[in-house]
């Protein structure tokens, strides 16, 4: 095995200029005895097709990209070691030696002293707080010990692969076909087809944002859909690109787990799980809703309607790389509601219990066949295009708004409304009218809460709190309860 010494906790730095692309990151670096702002580019780093996560990402530093060299050569299978009385790295390999040293562009490549291309020099750079990493150019590496190195900005990755890992073929056969199918709640099938045989294939795994990327070497890409949304199972997109050395299907989700197997010589499936609403939490040992009980005379029942379900997920947001569904936090919070109501001597009923699917038609059917007192249905806003939209509001319809029952949806709504917002400090967006089909049908006060806004980073952060949504459930049940004081029941 041969000697490579690397005078170098730091950067060997590489002649790639800033893709346009490629994603930035705010963070504090230190190096130089000082500690600097940097908001550049940050890339993602796959050595013979394993993606290494490193303490320290490649980042752009004075118009080159660095790499943190200890992760690339023990990917490698070399070994390498640090003096740190002289700053040097040690990296025994059976390619070649290399000594470098910190803030000098000179290094010793099997003993002949050579100079790092750019005038690029080693440095240290840690985040702040962090540990220092030895940083190095990608080009002077493949230079020096034969490796291949791949920019890829279209997904902002670096690709190093060994000189002889990556046999580069003609293209001898085209992708023809590639079909996304949703198969769960957080389950995605992609269907991948050729009009040759997929002799090969290269998967990764890359963050910030997810994706799963699957490479095709010496397979084309024949001229069909490249980017199909999908915009379900918490999966965005996916998509299809080619070069001249391999087509790539990427499938743009935070992956919780993937497989792939093949069909036939030309045709394989790709099944990923994804990191869909990992958080919301509620009763799971609830009893499910009976769907159509009837209330003795006189008993004061109250219908809670989780809104959505199933296939409908409602309103979708996403948060710190999750896909968060409507239909799950409302079913988490109608569950609170249900469990604080019930603790209070109230009988209630669920339109559902679970991820099932009732129509607007038997929703409210659900409410007048068990001649219940009160109908309240729980949602979660959302608008596009505006981040900071927020607040809490509560809808009644005017076409469901007599006094038969001693009182109206509106006052339902008005002191659903005010209760919400003392519990949950939440802006108050006033009580509003709108011919909901699950209200308007309805023979009682019915009304229809917005808790907030799913597209709205706090508010849905707080919504996936344990703790807000009791705040939530809580300030509804009272609602609930000041306008039970009122309602007679016909008879």
């Amino acid at each position: 095995m041969s000697k490579l010494k690397l005078s170098v906790i730091a950067i060997f730095i590489f002649v790639l200029s800033v893709a346009a692309s490629a994603s930035a990151e705010q963070m504090m670096l230190e190096y130089d005895g000082a500690t600097h702002f940097y908001d550049g580019a940050v890339y993602n780093l796959v050595v013979n097709s394993h993606t290494v996560e490193t303490p320290m990402e490649p980042i752009i530093f004075n118009d080159r990209a660095l790499v943190p060299v200890r992760e690339i050569f023990e990917e490698m299978g070399a070994q390498v070691n640090y003096n740190p009385s002289n700053q040097e790295v040690e990296v025994l390999s059976d390619s070649a030696d290399i000594l470098m040293t910190i803030n000098d562009n000179i290094a010793y490549v099997n003993g002949t002293r050579t100079a790092i291309p750019d005038d690029v020099v080693p440095k240290l750079i840690a985040k702040a707080g962090g540990s220092a990493k030895t940083m190095v150019p990608v080009r002077f590496i493949s230079e020096s010990i034969g490796m291949d190195v791949v920019f890829d900005g279209e997904i902002n990755t670096i690709f190093i692969n060994s000189d002889d890992y990556n046999v580069k073929e003609q293209t001898s056969a085209f992708i023809t076909e590639v079909t996304p199918t949703v198969t769960g709640d957080n389950s995605i099938r992609v269907d991948v087809k050729a009009d040759g045989a997929i002799s090969n294939y290269s998967p990764f795994v890359l963050t910030d944002p997810g994706r799963l990327v699957v490479d095709f070497p010496s397979l084309g890409l024949a001229n069909i859909i490249d980017n199909i949304a999908v915009n379900k199972a918490g999966v965005t997109t996916v998509r299809l690109g080619v070069n001249p050395e391999r087509a790539r299907v990427v499938v743009d989700a935070e992956v919780e787990s993937y497989t792939i197997n093949p069909v036939s010589e030309s045709e394989l499936v790709i099944d990923v799980v994804t990191k869909v609403n990992p958080v919301v939490s509620m009763d799971t040992q609830v009893a499910a809703a009976v769907v159509n009980p009837q209330a003795p005379s006189g008993t004061k029942l109250v219908v809670l309607d989780a809104g959505h379900g199933q296939q409908d997920s409602g309103a979708i947001g996403t948060l710190d790389g999750q896909t968060i569904l409507e239909k799950d936090i409302a079913l988490a919070i109608t569950y609170k509601t249900k469990e604080i109501l019930e603790n209070n001597g109230i009988s209630v009923i669920l339109t559902r219990s679970d991820d099932t699917f009732k129509t607007l038609q038997e929703r409210p059917e659900i409410a007048n066949n068990a001649n219940a007192a009160i109908f309240v249905s729980i949602h979660i806003n959302s608008v596009e295009g505006i981040l900071t939209a927020n607040g809490t509001e509560v809808y009644y319809a005017e076409s469901n708004n007599g006094n038969t029952y001693g009182t109206t949806s509106a006052n339902l709504a008005q002191n659903i409304l005010s209760r919400m917002i003392a519990n949950m400090n939440s802006t108050n967006r006033g009580v509003k009218t709108a011919e909901h089909a699950v209200t308007k049908r309805c023979l009682m006060p019915a009304a229809l809460a917005e808790v907030g806004f799913i597209t709205n980073e706090t508010e849905l952060r707080n919504m996936l709190s344990n703790d807000y949504q009791y705040k939530t459930a809580q300030g509804i049940a009272e609602g609930i309860m000041m306008t039970l004081e009122n309602i007679t029941m016909p008879r």
